[in-house]
């Protein structure tokens, strides 16, 4: 029931939705799941909005009074003064006197205000407008099958419902028309589905790989390697990963253990055979740093799958493969494997994975049999920076606390940090003064930091804190403008078509062409129809279809100051004026604000006036954070459990060099919370297949047959190409003597 309270929510908002429409009144459905009845003025809403009022005001009186209780958990708190402390309900009173002590709370203002909007309800009540409820659960699968494999039935049941608030949907029709859907059952939870589109995408992904098992020739079994600076670990790797005979080769490593540094070798090894090479990432930022790494060719999946342009017979370099969705990795998969190619995965399914449904690595690693080239020695925390005694000791402890997160034991991780002082403890009052110190004591000694927080509310706070401080101390400039940045709202597709998730502020950015606008231009909403969305610029007006949706991000306004000094998080991709590339995820410097509006970076670029994909860049997610290296990581804990888990915990605890703070309310909350798994299911996870476990042990054997195969003819190989060699000494030998 617990796990359903959000379902059972949505019953009560939508039978309430239903009484309202029958007796006249209309519904305006909001994005945050409730309603409002339309013409009921703001000021209205809020003054009857009593409960959280008084909620608010008690919770604010209780900290004041007793300040140390802001270091507990101040959700336990509101729940307990709802429950507890907050005015009971009067009861046995009439209906006609209630009416009457509500209108005595309006101000004669508000009370024509309200009339003239809403008015009575109709003696002849409104046609309830009809929801069809196979449309509203294809709309709930739409919207929640895109992002997870796997869902609970009453989860397509909540978003069913909050898609057709406020018309005629039973909600026992509904469940009947769930019932008859062609959904796959987990065997033992039921209510768990998915669906055969979905499963059959994942097995597609699986046999793929599978059928790829020991099936090709070795990448370069002869391959001697070049470079003294891998270490023993390394040049297994990369070993492993030139002799490999499969059509896809994973290589897997830990945060910090050097997988692009093996990388280099692996694509020289491959050169060397004859292959071409062709280097993928799926974001702009990791082909960025791919470059700067010395793979100039480097492109993003979405570049590589529009182009086309592979040489047939080459081998792919796909590196973070963990963040590939199933769908993209099926087509991928599906042109390498046309093209006679060859897919060399590199990436860690201990970090954040894939955005969109089926992480497709995990899928890999789990069900295929494939043995991965792994990387165990942790590089990046090392002792050797150490500038005293003391500090190579904590960087010793930083990295065995890193080295068991990634081997699956997260509270002892967590537990070596604490014992080492990495934890401060402080009061949510407090926790951002207090990181907003430490950030500014470790810019000061000239120590590169980023500050992780699981949510965006957090980011905001800290991001807001530690500017403040920072114009205290004047490294940020005094002369600050306004400027209105473009906040993205992360929507599915099925999203953007409902009007409850647009508001007036909502601005449209399109990431490709689009009807009357172009690439990189903005358009303000204006309404939505049956067609598709209304949109206005400055100089233009345009409806972008529903089928076009995918080429734009809904975006809202949001009033950043903005002065020389100030840290930004870019949030989109694009081009400068003189061609320079911007990379969604970028962290840039201002040097400048321009009369015109444009922002000039201390590293010589310049954001035009048109572009404001932007955030203030202090504080970042850990999903921002992954990929990027740093002196120190401070952590600000925003106490928020579903949004913390093992996944978000690794990938935070790995960026630093030297050192890490974590600042929280309440440690053993946060303990326990670090230990939760964020894997979602996968398709292939349901356990109605038994006979998918039989297939799973039988690919087994016949990889341990076709491993051990490989490994005699490589060996065999090996001496063979040894006896060349000195044969081949010996004769030129004979020849000069």
């Amino acid at each position: 029931m617990l796990g359903a309270q959000k379902f059972v929510e949505n019953v009560y908002y939508h039978e309430l939705a239903r009484q309202l429409a029958r007796v006249g009144y209309e519904i305006e459905n909001q994005a945050r799941g409730d309603f409002t009845v339309r013409g009921v003025p703001d000021r209205v809403r809020e003054k009857f909005s009593k409960r959280h009022l008084e909620i608010d005001q008690k919770t604010s009186e209780l900290l004041t009074r007793e300040p140390t209780k802001a270091s507990g958990n101040i959700a336990e708190i509101r729940e307990n003064i709802a429950h507890n402390q907050r005015s009971r309900k009067m009861r046995d009173i009439g209906a006609s006197k209630l009416r009457e002590l509500w209108g005595s709370q309006l101000s004669e203002r508000e009370r024509q205000a309200l009339t003239s909007s809403v008015g009575v309800a109709r003696e002849t009540p409104l046609a309830v407008g009809q929801a069809s409820a196979s449309e509203s659960l294809g709309w709930a699968e739409e919207h929640l099958f895109d992002r997870r494999s796997v869902v609970r039935e009453h989860e397509l049941w909540r978003h069913a419902l909050g898609h057709s608030r406020g018309c005629d949907l039973d909600v026992a029709r509904l469940k009947e028309a769930s019932a008859a859907r062609d959904y796959i059952r987990d065997r033992d939870e039921p209510e768990k589905v998915t669906t055969r589109e979905t499963l059959g995408r994942e097995w597609d992904v699986l046999s793929r790989a599978r059928g790829g098992i020991g099936k090709c020739e070795p990448l370069n079994a002869v391959h001697r390697i070049g470079n003294a600076a891998l270490d023993l670990d390394q040049r297994q790797a990369v070993e492993q990963i030139l002799i490999s005979r499969d059509f896809i080769t994973l290589f897997r490593g830990g945060a910090g253990t050097g997988k692009s540094f093996a990388l280099r070798e692996v694509r020289d090894g491959l050169e060397q055979a004859g292959h071409h090479v062709c280097v993928i990432a799926p974001q702009r930022q990791q082909v960025i740093d791919l470059q700067g790494d010395g793979f100039g060719n480097a492109q993003t999946v979405s570049e590589f799958l529009t182009r086309r342009e592979m040489a047939r017979g080459a081998v792919v370099i796909l590196d973070e493969a963990g963040q590939l969705g199933g769908k993209q990795m099926q087509a991928l998969l599906h042109y390498v494997q046309a093209m006679n190619g060859r897919l060399i995965a590199s990436g860690d399914t201990r970090q954040h994975g894939a955005v969109k449904a089926s992480d497709a690595l995990r899928a890999i690693e789990k069900y295929s049999g494939l043995r991965p080239a792994e990387l165990h020695e942790i590089r990046r925390q090392d002792p050797r920076r150490a500038n005293t005694r003391s500090e190579r000791e904590f960087i010793e402890e930083y990295r065995r606390a890193v080295k068991e997160a990634a081997a699956g034991d997260i509270q002892g991780a967590f537990d070596r940090l604490s014992a080492n002082g990495a934890l401060v403890e402080c009061t949510l009052a407090d926790q951002q003064a207090q990181l907003a110190e430490h950030y500014l004591d470790l810019a000061s000694k000239g120590q590169t930091t980023v500050v992780v927080a699981q949510t965006w509310s957090e980011i905001h706070k800290v991001n807001e804190v530690v500017r403040d401080r920072l114009k205290e101390r004047n490294l940020v400039g005094a002369d600050e403008q306004r400027v209105v940045s473009l906040e993205r709202v992360d929507l599915t597709d099925a999203q953007k078509r409902e009007r409850r998730f647009y508001d007036t502020g909502t601005v449209l950015v399109f990431n490709q062409n689009c009807g009357a606008f172009r690439k990189g231009e903005s358009a303000q909403f204006v309404a939505i129809t049956g067609k598709g969305l209304i949109v206005e610029s400055a100089r233009k007006a345009s409806t972008i279809t529903t089928g076009q949706l995918k080429r734009v991000t809904i975006c809202r306004k949001r009033d950043v100051a903005l002065a020389a000094g100030d840290r930004l998080q870019l949030k989109a991709n694009a081009q400068t004026r003189d061609g320079q590339r911007l990379a969604n995820g970028e962290l840039v410097t201002v040097e400048r604000i321009e009369s015109d509006g444009r922002v000039a970076l201390k590293d010589g670029r310049t954001l035009e006036s048109d572009y404001r994909q932007f955030v203030l860049g202090y504080a970042v997610t850990s999903y921002a954070s992954q990929g990027k290296t740093v002196d120190y990581v401070l952590f600000s804990d925003s106490a928020v459990r579903a949004a913390t888990n093992r996944q978000q915990w690794y990938v935070t605890i790995s960026r630093g060099r030297k050192g890490i703070r974590i600042f929280t309310s309440d440690p053993q909350q946060l303990r326990e919370n670090v230990a939760r798994s964020g894997d979602r299911e996968l398709a292939l996870d349901l356990n109605h297949r038994v006979v998918a476990q039989r297939q799973r042990l039988r690919w087994r054997f016949v990889r341990g047959i076709e491993r051990g195969r490989q490994l005699a003819a490589d060996a065999w190989r090996r001496f063979k190409a040894i006896a060349n060699r000195r044969s081949q000494s010996i004769a030129e030998r004979k020849v000069i003597a």
